[in-house]
């Protein structure tokens, strides 16, 4: 997933909207998007930014997320 959001008019979402269903939970500012189809998770809105994207930039085309740097977060030993 990005490190960094996007605001409504940085995203393209080309998939058609019947594709796209959401999960929400909690406090339901942050809509976690999905494909009805497959499954994959592209992108969500923000809960700390409402109204802004996060994307998994494994969906994004002509990019090889392999080649980006990445950080390990170790979330079994976070320091609440």
């Amino acid at each position: 997933m990005s490190s960094f959001t996007l605001s409504p008019i940085e995203l393209t979402i080309t998939a058609a909207a019947d594709v796209i269903s959401t999960y929400e939970f909690g406090s339901c500012i942050a809509r976690h998007h999905f494909c009805s189809k497959c499954g994959i998770y592209p992108f969500h809105q923000t809960m700390r930014k409402p109204g802004h994207y996060r994307v998994n930039l494994g969906c994004l085309e002509d990019i090889d997320t392999s080649l980006l740097p990445f950080e390990i977060f170790n979330g079994a030993n976070i320091d609440i």
